[in-house]
């Protein structure tokens, strides 16, 4: 079988969140004899990163990520109504036409859009010819939008930003949807969300999984006073969440615990977190990092303070595989088959959310309990194999009718 993935960045190994979900597809599907080719946009990666791909792939195309004038930027995220602004950014005419001439040319029998964002490319492409496709639906964008507006807290460009983009967001994405043969979304909880706006979707739930040996590979180091906090920070779910437990939990704990540090580990980083930093010296901002382990490894309590988003947070499964005690939000822990107290700590209070970690901090049997059965539901209910296995299981019933 041939597969196409289209990405709207490089799903090298080294990278973090969903686009390591897509190295993990693209890696497995290889192995497993089928013929994958991928078509991206870079933005900034290495040679040593495009090369590791081309064992695994058929062919690889790539382009610029588009890369729009801040003038033309503002009037297609406040004024325009011909394309949502989110699906704007990531348009490209080339990519278009390229899409339509690779797959025929290629004789692929699928093409996988990975993010909502790359589905415009199966949606309405006068240069793409009959072909099965699939969107794979990270985020459901309407609804991401409708939690920013609806958010007192987030920062106000963004809800400005927002408002406009509801207007012709939701009848756009769905239309598109609708134009695929099947979406595969991550959790039961995305499904859920996709029928509320659209109940005669073909949607799948297609769950990630972790590769356990790597994540415990290294040897253990012992634990120092660290909060850590992981993502990618240009995500604007990742940034309020840095923000609401810097403005809501750090000051109680900071306070209390005077020898705790607060490490914020991932790319993207923005000036507004940087800021805090240079607040507090017992705040830690990394920028991006080659290996997340070694933090892990020396921390103490992972956290999660999702408030916006969707999909499955692999970063939490990451760090529970990693015997890292978890504290984080309902809706950071969702698709993960955790119970709160017994393999992870949920609050959705700030006070909770404070309590919660000041738990895991002082009591050193509780966090190591909550972390050994945290690494064993990993090992039991998320193994990486078998969300893959899904996975191939789906894109054949897809190929196959």
């Amino acid at each position: 079988m041939n597969i196409l993935f289209l990405t709207n960045k490089l799903p090298h190994a080294e990278i973090a969140g969903g686009h390591r979900i897509i190295h993990q597809r693209i890696r497995y599907l290889s192995a497993h004899g089928y013929d994958v080719g991928l078509m991206t946009f870079l933005n900034g990666e290495t040679e040593e990163q495009i090369n590791s791909l081309r064992p695994l792939l058929k062919e690889l195309h790539t382009l610029p990520h588009p890369n729009r004038n801040i003038f033309v930027r503002a009037f297609h995220d406040y004024l325009s109504l011909s394309r949502p602004a989110v699906f704007w950014k990531s348009y490209s005419d080339d990519m278009m036409k390229m899409v339509g001439e690779v797959a025929e040319q290629g004789k692929y029998d699928l093409v996988i859009a990975e993010f909502s964002e790359m589905g415009q490319y199966l949606h309405k492409n006068p240069y793409l010819s009959a072909v099965k496709k699939i969107i794979s639906c990270h985020r459901c964008v309407t609804a991401s939008y409708e939690k920013y507006k609806d958010l007192g807290e987030v920062k106000l460009k963004l809800h400005l930003k927002s408002l406009p983009q509801m207007r012709g967001l939701q009848k756009y994405e769905f239309n598109m949807y609708r134009s695929a043969d099947q979406i595969f979304v991550l959790t039961p909880q995305d499904r859920f969300t996709m029928h509320y706006y659209a109940q005669d979707l073909a949607v799948s739930v297609v769950p990630s999984g972790i590769d356990v040996n790597y994540i415990q590979a290294l040897p253990p180091v012992p634990k120092e006073p660290i909060i850590l906090l992981t993502g990618f920070m240009d995500d604007p779910a990742n940034e309020d969440s840095v923000e609401w437990f810097y403005n809501h939990v750090w000051p109680q704990l900071s306070s209390r615990h005077p020898d705790v540090k607060f490490y914020i580990v991932g790319a993207g980083v923005g000036p507004r977190i940087r800021k805090l930093a240079n607040k507090d010296s017992r705040i830690v901002v990394t920028g991006e990092v080659d290996d997340l382990r070694p933090y892990r490894n020396r921390a103490r309590v992972f956290v999660s303070p999702v408030r916006l988003g969707s999909g499955m947070r692999l970063k939490v499964l990451e760090a529970m595989a990693g015997g890292l005690p978890v504290v984080s939000t309902s809706l950071g822990m969702a698709g993960i088959d955790a119970q709160t107290g017994v393999n992870c700590l949920v609050a959705d209070t700030p006070e909770l959310f404070t309590q919660s970690v000041e738990w895991l901090l002082t009591d050193h049997a509780l966090a190591e309990r909550m972390a050994q059965a945290g690494r064993e539901l990993v090992e039991k209910k998320h193994p990486l194999e078998a969300g893959l296995r899904r996975f191939e299981k789906m894109i054949q019933s897809v190929v196959q009718g």
